[in-house]
């Protein structure tokens, strides 16, 4: 809401309560006054978002050493041989499509012309466009149209009439006993493929028509 002072707080807090020393990965949060030590990709995705957003509205470095130091974990504890890992589906069916939306915003908005800031970038850039480029390699074709994976770095599979459905429990959506079947993991496959058109403008037009 343009609040930057409160938005800075929130960073600084996250920064010095949830970043895992080991890692430098975002823990998910606090829950009834204990760590929640689980990391989730989304959990990254949406940091890094409010960071880059800080890095541009203030004129303090920080916000940019954190996005340098939280890509580089990305890189290294999110991914496998460059494609970002899935989380199954329900509501896991869109997290690793958060944390893609996210670096793509990184790779478009982060400011600065350091050797890190742009390294940061382009590391960004590389995870988005080598998921894209493996979701789409393993897809499935279903009446015409793509079927996304809900794992990004295996085949696609095709869900039949007879798989269970996703469960509502507790407030969560629990995956279908396929998770292909979910809208979530579909989504998921739509918004990597639109993060990476909004990176990839060196393609000829013969792949643009892809």
């Amino acid at each position: 809401y343009g609040n930057v002072t409160r938005a800075t707080q929130m960073a600084d807090w996250i920064d010095d309560t949830l970043i895992d020393p080991e890692t430098h990965l975002v823990f998910d949060g606090i829950k009834a006054g204990s760590l929640v030590r689980a990391q989730y990709t989304y959990c990254q995705g949406v940091v890094l978002g409010l960071e880059v957003e800080l890095a541009n509205r203030t004129d303090d470095a920080e916000h940019a050493l954190r996005v340098h130091r939280l890509v580089a974990a990305v890189r290294d504890h999110m991914c496998t041989d460059g494609v970002i890992r899935g989380a199954g589906g329900g509501d896991g069916g869109l997290f690793n499509a958060i944390l893609a939306r996210y670096l793509a915003f990184v790779a478009t908005d982060l400011p600065g012309t350091t050797p890190e800031d742009e390294q940061a970038r382009a590391t960004a850039r590389d995870l988005v466009l080598t998921s894209a480029t493996s979701a789409w390699d393993y897809r499935q074709t279903v009446d015409g149209l793509p079927l996304f994976g809900a794992f990004w770095d295996r085949n696609a599979v095709v869900p039949q009439s007879v798989t269970g459905d996703a469960q509502f429990v507790e407030g969560a959506v629990n995956a279908s006993e396929v998770p292909e079947r979910d809208l979530s993991v579909q989504l998921s496959g739509w918004m990597l493929m639109e993060a990476a058109h909004t990176l990839d403008t060196g393609q000829s037009d013969g792949d643009a028509d892809q």
